[in-house]
């Protein structure tokens, strides 16, 4: 696959423009939304009062939220988790094997201790059929929640977008560094990845 550099040669050579992925997504961002805000109210929760923003799905129906704490600014590094939600897990503590992630609580306990960051909550779009064929047997183990390539790439423009609608820029991120081209479209910058630790928090 063609670099930029190698790409950039090519379109002067030829006398052709060429975009980023954040160019496009920029302009995608000026004309089209997939999200709007319907709702917002204080929450109280174990952790404290969060700020709940309540988003409509226009592609995929539902509603996502996000928990807010504390002052949100552009220009401050903020607190920011992105979590899809899996019921095993979410609701009824299912452990998984394999490398430890953030879990919502866990996510929620950290924003609260520093007083201040986003917790954005998506909804999850799994079938009921898909999820029970991740409950396992007795001798299986449990399985998280898998999703596709192009699944991922949904969320995390979802995500993006709900962060910018609250003025976010620059995050400290709650879990293995990003690897998505096209945040820079979005007009946010990941300053600091986060990844979970057991002991950390809850």
């Amino acid at each position: 696959m063609a670099r930029r550099p190698d790409l950039e040669v090519f379109a002067a050579r030829h006398g052709i423009k060429i975009g980023t992925i954040a160019d496009l997504i920029h302009y995608r961002l000026s004309t089209e939304q997939t999200i709007k805000r319907i709702g917002e109210r204080e929450l109280p929760t174990v952790h404290g009062t969060f700020r709940l923003v309540t988003y409509e799905d226009r592609i995929e129906g539902g509603v996502h939220m996000a928990m807010v704490m504390g002052d949100i600014r552009r220009e401050q590094p903020t607190l920011v988790r992105v979590h899809v939600i899996d019921p095993l897990r979410d609701l009824v503590g299912a452990e998984y094997a394999g490398p430890a992630n953030w879990t919502l609580w866990a996510a929620l306990q950290k924003v609260a201790e520093e007083g201040a960051g986003v917790v954005v909550i998506l909804a999850n779009h799994e079938s009921s059929q898909a999820l029970l064929e991740r409950v396992p047997q007795l001798t299986q183990p449990v399985r998280p929640y898998q999703r596709g390539q192009s699944k991922v790439y949904s969320e995390v423009g979802t995500g993006a977008q709900i962060l910018q609608d609250l003025g976010v820029g620059k995050l400290r991120h709650l879990g293995p560094p990003l690897k998505y081209a096209g945040l820079a479209g979005y007009e946010l910058e990941v300053v600091q990845s986060i990844p979970f630790e057991p002991g950390m928090v809850g």
